[in-house]
C-alpha cells in the first residue's frame, strides 16, 4: 500500500480571486510516485476551522508527510518555513471575520514549534528546477503561521510518526498586476513537486524539535 503524502492549500482570502496555493495543491492531487501519493485539500482561511480541518485530513489519510502551502505576496522565492510561533496578531481579518491581536494560538503552549521537513534539501531541489528558493525564519502572524503552529502541535501531542512543515509561494504570475513580485504557476507546480520528492528524508538537516522556545 502505498504511503500518503498531504498538500494543503488555501482558498482565495483578502479580495483576491485565486490563490496560488490552492491552485498548486489541485494540480498535484492525486500523483503517485515510487510508493506514495499525494492527497490535496483546500483549506479554510480561517483562524480555528484550518487546523480543525487539517487534523481532520491527518486522522482520515494517516499521510507520513504533511505539506501545508500559502502564498506570501511580496516574496519572489519559494519559502520552507523554519518555525511557527504561538503567536496570532492578523493585520486584517480572516474570512471568518477574525483579527486577533497579539494572542496566543494555543493557551500555555509552547513558544514555537519548528518544520520537522527537510527544509534545505527541498531549497536545493527546487532551485534545480529553476525556481528560487530559499529558507524563511517567519512565517508571519496570520493563518498560514496559526496552521503550521496547530499542525506541529497536533502532531506533538499526539506524538504522531509525521513529517510536517509550511510552504509559502509567490503570487501567480497568471493573476499578479504588473509591480507584483510573481512566479508562473506551472513553474511552481514543478518545483513543489521536486520539494515533495525529497520531503521524506531523513537527512541531517532535519531535526524534530517540538516545543523549543526562543
Amino acid at each position: 500500500m502505498k504511503q500518503r503524502i498531504l498538500v494543503t492549500g488555501f482558498e482565495p482570502f483578502g479580495g483576491e480571486e485565486s490563490n496560488p496555493s490552492m491552485l498548486i495543491a489541485n494540480a498535484l492531487d492525486g500523483e503517485c510516485h515510487e510508493d506514495f501519493i499525494i492527497r490535496s485539500a483546500i483549506l479554510p482561511v480561517e483562524r480555528f476551522r484550518a487546523v480543525e480541518t487539517a487534523v481532520q485530513l491527518i486522522n482520515s489519510h494517516r499521510p507520513r508527510v504533511v505539506i501545508a502551502l500559502g502564498v506570501a505576496v511580496g516574496r519572489t522565492d519559494i519559502t520552507p518555513e523554519k518555525v511557527a510561533i504561538n503567536f496570532d496578531d492578523y493585520r486584517i481579518a480572516d474570512n471568518g471575520g477574525n483579527q486577533p491581536i497579539g494572542e496566543p494560538i494555543v493557551t500555555k503552549g509552547p513558544a514555537a514549534y519548528f518544520s520537522t521537513l527537510p527544509i534545505n534539501r527541498m531549497c536545493q531541489a527546487m532551485q534545480d528546477t529553476g525556481m528560487p528558493s530559499s529558507v524563511s525564519f517567519s512565517a508571519g502572524t496570520f493563518v498560514c503561521n496559526h496552521l503550521m503552529y496547530g499542525i506541529l502541535n497536533h502532531i506533538a501531542r499526539n506524538q504522531h510518526d509525521i513529517r510536517a512543515g509550511f510552504i509559502h509561494v509567490p503570487q501567480a504570475k497568471e493573476f499578479a498586476s504588473n509591480d507584483t513580485p510573481s512566479a508562473p504557476l506551472e513553474q511552481m507546480i514543478k518545483a513543489v513537486r521536486s520539494a515533495i520528492l525529497v520531503s521524506r528524508s531523513s537527512a541531517t538537516d532535519v531535526r524534530k524539535i517540538s516545543g523549543q522556545s526562543h
